[in-house]
């Protein structure tokens, strides 16, 4: 399992760093969620939960969130985001945690967070996981990127996210074939030094998904783009893939 949470979470929040469609995300989760529960409080649980970006508006508009991570620096900034203690929180791994009895109308692992399991087994293994603790009615939510080989030239890949006065943002990334793994170091050249943040993730094909969705019992019941719900082509840079149990039809 990859220990980039322990790596970035002091600057996991921080401009740049954050995703813009965290909102929309959390409307999209949450229509979901309380679709299924009816007449019940909606209960959410987020796999890799790291600083509250998904859970925290989500459990404003009145869910029950819980999360696991693995990361207790993430944890402890969640912690302290969350100030009314509206969040379940849980250090552990998201292949086997639980919340003893507990079952959810919507679990979810959003940007990117299943490619931090690094072999097929592990990605395999959460996908088990949340289908043993759906409601009833219920849907697992992933959102990876799409993979795109035709970023890499010579299994190399060098990307600049952002250059000024005094700040440059830059990551490289190795490509391991064999295993699916992207090897990437995000540097950050500052004026007053340089701070490197490592990350290895391996990447998943959605017919892969599909695949792993099928083991655990689940099914394919929708694909769109992004979180709005737009349609989902090949030119797609990532993808929100719903499952739901395969005996709901």
């Amino acid at each position: 399992m990859s220990t980039y949470g322990d790596h970035i979470a002091d600057i996991y929040d921080e401009p740049g760093q954050t995703p813009e469609d965290a909102d929309e995300a959390a409307a999209f989760l949450w229509d979901l969620a309380s679709s299924a529960a009816g007449a019940e409080r909606p209960q959410a649980m987020e796999l890799g939960i790291g600083t509250g970006r998904v859970a925290l508006p989500l459990a404003a508009k009145g869910c029950e969130v819980s999360g696991v991570d693995c990361s207790q620096a993430m944890l402890e900034r969640c912690r302290a985001a969350d100030t009314e203690g509206r969040l379940r929180l849980v250090h552990g791994d998201m292949t086997t945690a639980r919340f003893g009895e507990r079952r959810f109308h919507v679990v979810y692992a959003v940007f990117n967070t299943l490619l931090h399991l690094l072999t097929q087994d592990e990605q395999v293994a959460a996908f088990g996981n949340a289908a043993a603790q759906l409601a009833p009615g219920g849907a697992f939510v992933v959102q990876v990127s799409t993979p795109d080989s035709a970023l890499l030239h010579n299994g190399q890949h060098v990307r600049l996210f952002e250059v000024e006065r005094d700040y440059v943002d830059l990551n490289v990334t190795i490509h391991d074939p064999v295993r699916q793994h992207l090897r990437t170091q995000q540097m950050f050249f500052k004026s007053d030094g340089i701070q490197m943040r490592p990350l290895l993730q391996r990447y998943v094909w959605p017919s892969e998904l599909d695949l792993m969705a099928r083991i655990a019992g689940l099914r394919q019941a929708a694909r769109y783009a992004d979180w709005t719900g737009a349609g989902f082509t090949g030119a797609s840079t990532e993808h929100v893939s719903v499952y739901r149990p395969a005996e709901a039809g």
